[in-house]
């Protein structure tokens, strides 16, 4: 029998986002389904989980921007039930919508000041309206998750919401981190992603630092070529890749002598996970989701110095990291509904 939970993924067909909504499409489907709203370019990949149902949104720019939800709207009406659980990820709950309201915080910028972290005025502008709307949406929220425990933090502590520890799942990383292949180590250093907060100007520096006493050393940067800045992308010691598949970005990774993050801000440790697994030595910033990210692995052997964290693959233990399977259950053992207890 299909759960009567009905998931908000409409935002997500990316990174993290994506990562998650197909662990939830794919563990409900093999427990007897539940509702799906997901964004329409998500379509093709959901193909043979038939046991789930979905709403797909294409959603206007400017409806998108000022959060209306008419979509959300039209498919309440449609169901024939009030949700046992509704689960918003990343977007305000304007309403009670199920028995039991979760948000799940995907993206912290909208809660926190962007004047260090050299957003353009747009966008941070949209940021400040969605935290805006996120705050205003608390009322009708019963609990509250996070990925980290920084996020975590950001979020109400009032004792009258529930709050989850919701990491995403480790799947990917620990089957490559345990995989017996043997990659040739290139003398390269990688950067993966070039959003404004990765702060590219401190990972060119850290290469440089490393090019003293590697002369032949080249950096590799992945991502978006229009927001790397000219003297990185006019280097010839450096190689734009433009946007990767993320077979093509874990082979480098897997091949990489370096790899460097010096990110200012994350919603969670997920970001360098797949970096520091794969590279043989790892730079990257102590910001409180990295630092988390160290303790869970057990990497007592790293050094830590002027804000940024040294770490060999070495000296990594997976141990700790949990499977998406084990998050799910955990979010379902949060759940009470009624007189009835989901497990």
């Amino acid at each position: 029998m299909i759960n009567n939970f009905l998931f908000n993924f409409s935002s997500s067909y990316k990174d993290g986002g994506l990562k998650r909504v197909m662990a939830y499409v794919q563990w409900f489907n093999s427990h007897g389904g539940a509702y799906f709203i997901v964004n329409i370019r998500m379509q093709k990949l959901l193909c043979g989980y038939e046991n789930n149902h979905y709403y797909y949104i294409n959603s206007e720019k400017t409806e998108k921007a000022l959060n209306r939800q008419n979509y959300l709207k039209k498919i309440l009406n449609q169901l024939p039930f009030q949700p046992d659980l509704y689960y918003s990820y990343g977007i305000p709950i304007h309403s009670k919508i199920g028995k039991i309201n979760w948000y799940h915080l995907s993206n912290v910028l909208p809660l926190i000041s962007h004047s260090e972290y050299g957003l353009p005025l747009l966008r941070s502008i949209e940021l400040k309206w969605l935290g805006y709307l996120t705050r205003k949406g608390y009322k009708n929220t019963d609990v509250l998750s996070a990925e980290s425990n920084y996020s975590l933090s950001l979020l109400p502590s009032n004792s009258k919401f529930s709050h989850v520890l919701s990491p995403n799942g480790s799947d990917e990383e620990i089957k490559l981190f345990s995989q017996s292949i043997e990659y040739k180590v290139n003398n390269i250093a990688v950067i993966v992603g070039t959003v404004f907060y990765k702060d590219l100007d401190s990972s060119y520096n850290i290469f440089l630092r490393l090019q003293t006493k590697n002369s032949k050393l080249r950096l590799v940067v992945v991502g978006n070529d229009a927001m790397v800045p000219d003297k990185i992308k006019n280097d010839q010691r450096v190689d734009m890749m433009g946007e990767l598949k993320h077979s093509e970005v874990v082979s480098l990774l897997s091949s990489a002598r370096f790899y460097i993050n010096t990110s200012k801000v994350e919603n969670s440790w997920n970001a360098i996970s797949e970096g520091i697994f794969l590279a043989t030595e790892s730079y990257v910033s102590d910001i409180p989701p990295h630092i988390e990210l160290i303790k869970i692995i057990q990497a007592d052997n790293y050094e830590l110095n002027n804000g940024l964290i040294h770490i060999k693959k070495s000296n990594i233990a997976i141990d700790n990291l949990d499977l998406w399977s084990d998050i799910i259950k955990d979010m379902i053992k949060a759940l009470t509904i009624g007189d009835n207890v989901y497990k």
